[in-house]
């Protein structure tokens, strides 16, 4: 018996389903029924029903009487409200783990060779690769944290903040901005500082949140 949920897996349904209610062409919002997703994945109705439950659980979609799907368009209200959440989690798994790193429980060469791919991505301008080394910067803070409760949430909160995260990806400068600002939280951490490391990951969330705002406010939704 697979008793896996729609997480559980790398490259998941989940996954892609989130992917797809990101692109741009969603961004204010859309009707569309089980069928048609279906076709859209090339999947059976079964497993995507499992996908639509936790998606429509965490906020990404809302599920109608009549079987169709409503994507919501994005909002400066809903940007808000998982950004600020996003900014405390952060700074709390970020604190955790870095304390674990200066206790010495954790190693710091993982997140020192993903610091130094963003840098690399960063000097050849391959924008796309380094928001995805981005996420996998945060993800190894989240997974040495040894806070599985925050890890979970974040994780959760991100599929929907993956949304706002593809506003801004062809920003002009943000990029650079991104990797400056993880050097700040890594270099506190090399210093032995968790709580100036927490303060540097609240200051990166919230520059993102200004520049989601910026971006929204270009398309009338904020």
């Amino acid at each position: 018996m697979n008793d896996k949920g729609p997480m559980d897996q790398p490259v998941s349904l989940m996954s892609r389903l989130a992917d797809w209610i990101a692109m741009p062409e969603q961004m204010h919002g859309t009707s569309i029924t089980e069928v048609e997703l279906a076709a859209i994945f090339g999947v059976s109705r079964t497993p995507l029903r499992e996908a639509l439950n936790f998606a429509s659980a965490i906020g990404l979609l809302r599920r109608e009487r009549n079987r169709s799907i409503q994507i919501p368009p994005l909002s400066g209200e809903d940007m808000l409200q998982l950004s600020l959440t996003r900014e405390a989690l952060e700074a709390l798994v970020t604190f955790q783990t870095a304390s674990r790193i200066v206790a010495g429980e954790v190693s710091i060469e993982g997140l020192e060779k993903l610091n130094q791919r963003m840098n690399a991505l960063a000097a050849i301008g391959d924008t796309g690769v380094l928001l995805g080394t981005g996420l996998d910067f945060h993800e190894f803070i989240r997974v040495h944290s040894g806070n599985h409760v925050a890890a979970g949430l974040l994780r959760q909160l991100m599929l929907r903040m993956e949304r706002y995260r593809q506003c801004i990806r062809t920003l002009e400068g943000r990029s650079s901005h991104i990797v400056h600002e993880h050097d700040g939280i890594l270099d506190a951490i090399r210093n032995g500082d968790p709580e100036g490391a927490a303060k540097a990951a609240r200051e990166h969330v919230a520059n993102a949140r200004e520049s989601y705002r910026v971006e929204l406010a270009k398309h009338g939704l904020f």
